[in-house]
């Protein structure tokens, strides 16, 4: 049940950075930032994870005739969930930022 609502929870958020990149005048200046990177992230990558793993937490017990461990499943959920904000949120602010998309470093060029 913890997966379903961080999926939610993941796809709102993501939900909510497609509306800055749907307005045209926004976009314009993220356009081929990180924001980009982090708003398909979150919405592709975390979402659809998020909605395996509710899925796995769900058919386990129908399929294998047997409980996971409670205590285990809600520390996997809350690190997952904590891991994934912790690595998309930030991009979202170097997008906001201009740090362009396809670089992993501006140290290599001159700007």
């Amino acid at each position: 049940m913890l997966f379903s609502i961080g999926l939610v929870s993941v796809f709102i958020s993501g939900g909510l950075t497609g509306i800055a990149l749907g307005n045209s005048a926004i976009d314009i200046q993220l356009h081929d930032t990180y924001f980009v990177v982090a708003h398909f992230h979150l919405v592709m990558g975390s979402a659809s994870a998020f909605g395996l793993l509710a899925g796995v937490y769900h058919w386990f017990p129908k399929m294998f005739g047997r409980l996971m461990d409670e205590k285990l499943g809600y520390i996997h959920f809350w690190c997952t969930f904590i891991g994934v904000y912790m690595v998309f949120f930030p991009m979202h602010f170097m997008g906001i930022a201009g740090f362009p998309r396809r670089y992993y470093s501006f140290t290599g060029f001159e700007l």
